[in-house]
């Protein structure tokens, strides 16, 4: 009889057992496929972050040129201006001499 308990309870120990790993399996399984969803964001985060950086240096330089070029436009309007007062105050439209 004690034998027969004896029996009993290792078999009952083994059915659980296996029930514990079968359930660490699944969840071992869905770890896994969590950490491949969560790589696969990991990649998708730092390609949208290696774009974003490009795009802002690419940003930066075209502000950089432009910037240039609204300092000689400005130079060029000043020139302008300047020869244009000139021509008015010592043209013959002028209301000095003429």
């Amino acid at each position: 009889e004690e034998r027969e308990r004896l029996m009993e309870f290792i078999l009952q120990s083994q059915a659980n057992s296996e029930g514990r790993v079968q359930k660490l399996e699944e969840a071992n399984a869905q770890s896994s496929a969590r950490m491949n969803r969560l790589e696969s964001a990991f990649v998708s985060v730092f390609n949208m972050i290696t774009e974003t950086a490009k795009a802002q240096k690419e940003l930066t330089a075209d502000v950089k040129r432009l910037a240039e070029v609204q300092t000689e436009t400005s130079a060029r309007l000043n020139i302008f201006i300047n020869v244009l007062e000139r021509y008015i105050s010592e043209g013959p439209y002028s209301s000095g001499k003429g």
